[in-house]
């Protein structure tokens, strides 16, 4: 973090002002500098005041009161008066900077050269994801076997729940649950489930350039607090529909590559997953899903729909809904139709043919046989029942 010029720690080098210098009245000359170093290999010494004006762009200050090397970087911030005797030169923090270095007509510059130079560190990215191809949360029956595949993408898998057996170029590692692995371009990887229970996870397909992929590609890694905390917020923000929501998500995934890349330089204690961690995706997925039907259910709503919108196959979202509900979703959508009519029809404000057009039936006869199907009573003999 920096200082800035106007903080008290520069008062020890100098001084900021407002006003522009008279050139004339203070018997002063101008020279006009463009940079846009930030590799810095000699310094400024004037046996009197100097002064620095920036025209354009944003600089930092390299400056220290002796050639001893104790430099400190400020940066700057209004015009500056540097006292006489310090040692001083300007870095640009943009493309370029421009600046007035304005001394006495009669001055006295010595340059004092740096062995070695300093180097101004930026701060830019060496982790860059332009983009996440596609994201699906999938549940695996038992004795699945995947024959294997590669592509030119990278492939990360998190095991929300059971144990997923892969291989990378015929290398076998095991995930459990909360683990997750990263497929690099073009390795060639297989996917089981070898025992009696089935197995879900997440995947992320996704494009990526960095320094060294080896350190984190090839490995398991068991998830933190910290990271399962992130990739939890990833996967809420999938099904969001808030703008710039897939911006949220992008920055989302930075993260959790980032904490990757981080793993063996964060502290031990963050091991230790928070309770919450127990309740796994796939509950908070069944979750999302059952909200959204219930806040659609005068909507048309297809399978195809909540695939697409919760990024989950048609095939795990049947075993979802099987697995903690024992009903299929198409049925679900039915009931919750059937029963959503009841209400209505208690209201008393439509009638039956408009409560079967607003629930999304495709016609008068097929909702009058499925409830009736279901309650044993007809839509209109139920109306009497309430009506008489």
């Amino acid at each position: 973090m920096y200082d800035k010029t106007t903080s008290a720690q520069f008062r020890k080098y100098g001084s900021i002002y407002d006003e522009e210098k008279d050139m004339n009245k203070n018997d002063l000359i101008r020279k006009q500098i463009v940079t846009s170093d930030k590799v810095i290999s000699s310094l400024y010494n004037f046996l009197e005041p100097a002064y620095i004006e920036i025209v354009e762009g944003m600089a930092s200050i390299l400056i220290s009161d002796s050639n001893s090397g104790d430099f400190k970087l400020f940066a700057v911030h209004r015009n500056l008066e540097i006292k006489p005797n310090m040692y001083f030169n300007i870095i640009s923090m943009t493309d370029i900077v421009k600046f007035n270095l304005i001394i006495p007509s009669s001055y006295n510059l010595k340059l004092e050269f740096l062995n070695p130079p300093y180097v101004y560190n930026r701060i830019l990215p060496t982790i860059n994801i332009p983009e996440i191809m596609a994201y699906y949360y999938t549940i695996k029956s038992p004795n699945y076997k995947f024959k294997g595949e590669k592509h030119n993408l990278y492939e990360l898998t998190f095991v929300d729940r059971g144990t997923l057996d892969t291989s990378i170029d015929g290398v076998n590692y095991t995930l459990n649950s909360s683990d997750l692995i990263i497929y690099g371009k073009n390795q060639f990887h297989t996917q089981a489930v070898n025992n009696d229970l089935s197995c879900s996870y997440l995947t992320i397909m996704f494009d990526m350039k960095c320094d060294d992929e080896s350190l984190i590609c090839n490995k398991v890694f068991h998830c933190r607090k910290e990271l399962y905390k992130i990739i939890r917020k990833f996967a809420k923000n999938i099904s969001s529909e808030i703008p710039y929501s897939e911006n949220l998500i992008l920055s989302n995934f930075h993260e959790i590559i980032i904490r990757l890349f981080q793993y063996d330089y964060l502290d031990v204690d963050d091991a230790k997953l928070p309770t919450e961690a127990q309740q796994h995706f796939q509950d908070e997925i069944l979750e999302a899903i059952l909200a959204y039907i219930n806040k659609m259910i005068c909507s048309p709503i297809t399978i195809e729909e909540l695939c697409s919108k919760f990024a989950i196959s048609r095939s795990s979202l049947q075993t979802l809904f099987k697995n903690n509900l024992n009903t299929s979703p198409k049925k679900y959508i039915n009931d919750l139709k059937l029963s959503k009519s009841k209400e209505l029809i208690k209201e008393n404000k439509y009638t039956i043919s408009e409560i079967a057009f607003m629930l999304g039936f495709n016609s008068i006869h097929y909702f009058s046989r499925a409830f009736t199907q279901h309650y044993e009573i007809s839509p209109s003999e139920y109306a009497q029942t309430v009506f008489k």
